[in-house]
């Protein structure tokens, strides 16, 4: 085979690849952090007021870990306040298998969440209530 032959199959063969490889990364599915990303971001300063006002709480919800289940702990004056609140179970590397539940606290002021509809690896849980007129947010990650 001569010179001009081979540098034609190299160019075909390096054109296949580059094909390749487009097919590929279009097939690729690519997870925003959140569908509504942009619009979140928009009202961002609302978000910042929330995480200023749990950090300005003397006590704190906790968010414990048992063996089969995460516990959502509010301390009983909190509990007393608290209007409506959610927690959002998120998963940063496949948000399709997110939860999002309402906190409904026992008589102890605690909610449990079995472990067995998790997978294993990174969540990150974000709590959001209100109580009175403000608007709470924290935010703590669990390796399951």
């Amino acid at each position: 085979m001569n010179w001009g032959k081979s540098i034609v199959v190299a160019f075909v063969l390096f054109a296949g690849l580059i094909i390749t490889m487009v097919v590929i990364s279009m097939k690729h599915d690519v997870n925003l952090v959140d569908p509504n990303y942009y619009e979140e971001e928009l009202a961002y300063q609302d978000q910042i007021d929330r995480i200023q006002n749990y950090q300005d709480l003397a006590l704190k919800p906790e968010i414990v870990k048992t063996t089969d289940q995460i516990i959502l702990i509010f301390p009983s004056e909190l509990a007393d306040l608290m209007n409506s609140g959610e927690i959002h179970f998120f998963r940063p590397s496949d948000h399709a298998v997110d939860q999002r539940m309402k906190i409904k606290l026992d008589n102890e002021n605690k909610q449990a969440f079995s472990i067995s509809g998790f997978g294993r690896g990174l969540w990150k849980t974000k709590l959001r209530w209100t109580a009175g007129d403000k608007e709470y947010f924290s935010e703590q990650r669990i390796v399951l």
